[in-house]
């Protein structure tokens, strides 16, 4: 019986094959017959955005399984640091300082500010891809601040409509974010410049305003799936989509973000769970990949931009499955990939 699911996926990606030649054009529908059948005991998410670009333009064709465009009923793990790592630059920004600044954190504790702890900006950013450290995830989190970052940047206006963070990835001193504590970050430029920013949590419950459902209606992390490929979106795509969807970033950053640099890590690496990753390159193989995943017991996501210049292929998936075996992640990026090869075959 075990051997059942992994069949039932076989017979999905041979079907895949079987698409005639000039075919009309794959319906969005699409993703829920071929999704269906990869273990089809699981609950599953997924949302593709296939990009069409004809030298400086770029259409992009969302595609999502079932009501994944909406959903927000599953642990997104790991994935959400990057919105931290965009949101505390865009931060930065705002302040006037420069990326290499050093960051030093501290909290009010019975009437007194305790320093706990110092990391650089550049640091932090390239554990969060490299390893996917959940202290330098906890401390971007604390030095935005869940207000702000729940009130300016995961809003619906920037492609945030169902998206809250509330809590850190640690419990232990010196980086946990208890968010009850007042918090002050001290900012240091290289250039002798400065600037100290200090917030306490409201109260407000930002994930109860927008559907948590997991772990907790009113602390717990939710976003989509949707929203984790539009986020990555508007990191790969900068250049090519209007201001008003551009993140508050300088080219530099993007770059930071995008590949890493002097010996940093970046998005475009195979760190880290590259679960897509094992089932893209049995389509893609020589393709470039940029991606983050995330993991826990009882959920398996990664998000990932897939560059394949042989086929002048590009997409983005991001995928999501209620189980801690990876297995469900490659299957399914397999199924997707050779979908969107076929496509492409087809010249639809």
């Amino acid at each position: 019986m075990k051997g059942i699911p992994k069949l039932v996926g076989i017979i999905a990606l041979i079907c895949l094959f079987l698409i005639p030649c000039g075919s009309p054009h794959v319906s969005a529908a699409s993703l829920d017959t071929l999704l269906d059948p990869i273990r089809p005991d699981l609950t599953k998410w997924a949302s593709v955005l296939v990009i069409q670009q004809n030298n400086a333009d770029c259409h992009f064709e969302w595609h999502h399984y079932r009501n994944s465009a909406d959903a927000v009923d599953f642990w997104p793990a790991s994935t959400i640091k990057i919105y931290t790592v965009v949101a505390a630059l865009e931060y930065l920004n705002q302040l006037g300082m420069p990326t290499d600044s050093i960051l030093i954190f501290e909290r009010k504790t019975d009437g007194q500010w305790r320093q706990d702890t110092s990391r650089s900006m550049r640091e932090m950013i390239s554990e969060v891809f490299r390893r996917s450290s959940n202290e330098d995830y906890t401390l971007l989190l604390r030095f935005v601040g869940i207000d702000r970052i729940n009130t300016q940047f995961l809003i619906p206006e920037r492609g945030f409509p169902h998206t809250a963070l509330m809590r850190d990835y640690v419990t232990h001193r010196p980086v946990v974010y208890e968010n009850t504590e007042p918090q002050r970050i001290r900012v240091l430029g290289g250039n002798g410049a400065s600037r100290v920013v200090e917030h306490t949590w409201s109260g407000v419950s930002y994930a109860a305003q927008r559907g948590a459902t997991i772990l907790s209606e009113t602390t717990g992390n939710c976003t989509s799936t949707r929203e984790l490929a539009e986020c990555l979106r508007r990191i790969m795509f900068h250049e090519r989509i209007p201001a008003s969807e551009r993140y508050q970033l300088a080219e530099e950053q993007l770059e930071l973000i995008r590949f890493g640099k002097d010996g940093l890590c970046g998005l475009e690496n195979r760190k880290a769970g590259p679960y897509a990753w094992e089932g893209l390159r049995k389509v893609f193989p020589q393709a470039r990949y940029f991606h983050k995943a995330g993991l826990i017991s009882n959920y398996c996501l990664d998000l990932a931009y897939v560059e394949d210049n042989e086929t002048e292929t590009r997409f983005i998936l991001s995928l999501a499955a209620r189980t801690g075996d990876e297995d469900s992640i490659r299957e399914m990026a397999e199924v997707v990939a050779r979908w969107i090869r076929s496509r492409s075959r087809d010249g639809s």
